[in-house]
C-alpha cells in the first residue's frame, strides 16, 4: 500500500476525532458558558432598569404634585399627579423594553457535551465519508474543524439567537492558517507567484464581497439580520471562496433559501407569528457545509 496516499487519509480521520472532541469539550463549555453570562447580563440590565425607573418616576410625581399643591390648589393636584403618573410608566418603559429585548433561551439541554458531540460526530463522520470517496483529503482536512464549530455556533443561535465572535473567529484562524500554508506549499512547488497566490487572494475577496453584501442587508431594519450572521457570511466566503467564487455565493443562497421555507412553514402552521425572529445562522452554516459538498464533488 502506498504511504503517500494513506498519510493523508490516516491525518483526516485523526482530524475528525479532534473536532468532534473539540466540539464535545472547550466548545460546547463555552457555549453553555456564554448563554449563562447573556442571561445573567440581562437580568441586571433590566433589574437595573427598573430601579432606575421607580426611584425617576416616584422622584418627578412627588415633586410635581408637590408643586402643584402650592401653587394652585386640589384639582390641579390631580391633573399633576396624572401627568407625573404618565411620566412614571413612560419612565418604566425602558424597563419593559429591557426585558422585551432581553435574551430569550430555548432548548438549553441542545448545548451539553453529548448533544454536540453527537451533532459533531454526525457532521464530521459525513464530511469525512464525502471528502475522502471524492479524494479530497487535503479539503477535507481543512473542512472539519470549521463544521464542527459551525455546528455549535449554529446551535447557540437557535437556542439564544446569538453567533459567539469566539467560535467564529477561532474558524476563521483556523481557515486563515490553513489557506497560508497551502498558499506556501504551492509557492513551495515553484508555481507562479501569481497562480499560487490566488486562490488565497480570492478567498479574502470572497470575504470581504460576501461580508459587505449582507452588511448592507443588516443596514436595513426589516431585514432581520444581525451583525454574527455579517460575520458568519463573511467566514463562509473565506471558507468557500478558496476554491470558487460560485461555491461562496451558492452556499449563502442556499442558507437563505432554507431559512426561507422553514419560516414559510412555520407561519402556515402558525407555530410563528410574522413579527417573531428566526435565527438565520443555522440555515447558513448547513447552507455552507452543502456547498462544500458540492465544491469537493
Amino acid at each position: 500500500m502506498n504511504a503517500v496516499a494513506v498519510v493523508p487519509v490516516v491525518a483526516a480521520c485523526l482530524m475528525a476525532v479532534a473536532s468532534v472532541a473539540v466540539a464535545a469539550g472547550p466548545a460546547s463549555g463555552f457555549a453553555r458558558g456564554y448563554v449563562d453570562r447573556l442571561e445573567q447580563a440581562a437580568k441586571e440590565d433590566a433589574g437595573r432598569n427598573d430601579n432606575d425607573a421607580d426611584s425617576t418616576g416616584g422622584s418627578r410625581a412627588d415633586k410635581s404634585a408637590g408643586e402643584a399643591h402650592d401653587a394652585q390648589g386640589g384639582a390641579v393636584v390631580d391633573r399633576t399627579a396624572q401627568v407625573a403618573d404618565a411620566e412614571a410608566e413612560a419612565t418604566g418603559a425602558g424597563g419593559a423594553t429591557a426585558a422585551a429585548t432581553a435574551v430569550r433561551v430555548r432548548s438549553r439541554g441542545l448545548l451539553g457535551a453529548l448533544p454536540q458531540g453527537v451533532l459533531a460526530g454526525i457532521l464530521c463522520a459525513a464530511t469525512l465519508a464525502w471528502g475522502l470517496n471524492r479524494g479530497e483529503p487535503v479539503e477535507t482536512i481543512i473542512a472539519l474543524p470549521v463544521v464542527a464549530l459551525l455546528g455549535v455556533a449554529g446551535s447557540v443561535d437557535a437556542v439564544c439567537h446569538r453567533l459567539p465572535d469566539r467560535l467564529l473567529g477561532t474558524a476563521a484562524l483556523w481557515l486563515v492558517v490553513a489557506i497560508v500554508g497551502r498558499s506556501l506549499v504551492r509557492l513551495a512547488t515553484i508555481e507562479p507567484a501569481q497562480v499560487a497566490l490566488w486562490p488565497a487572494s480570492r478567498a479574502l475577496l470572497c470575504a470581504l464581497g460576501v461580508g459587505a453584501v449582507v452588511f448592507v442587508m443588516w443596514l436595513i431594519p426589516a431585514s432581520g439580520m444581525g451583525l454574527g450572521d455579517v460575520k458568519l457570511c463573511a467566514l463562509l466566503g473565506l471558507w468557500l471562496g478558496y476554491t470558487a467564487v460560485e461555491f461562496a455565493v451558492t452556499g449563502v443562497v442556499v442558507g437563505f433559501f432554507l431559512a426561507g421555507l422553514v419560516a414559510i412553514g412555520l407561519l402556515i402552521t402558525r407555530r410563528a407569528g410574522r413579527k417573531d425572529m428566526l435565527a438565520f445562522g443555522p440555515y447558513l452554516a448547513v447552507g455552507g457545509w452543502l456547498a462544500w459538498l458540492l465544491a469537493v464533488a
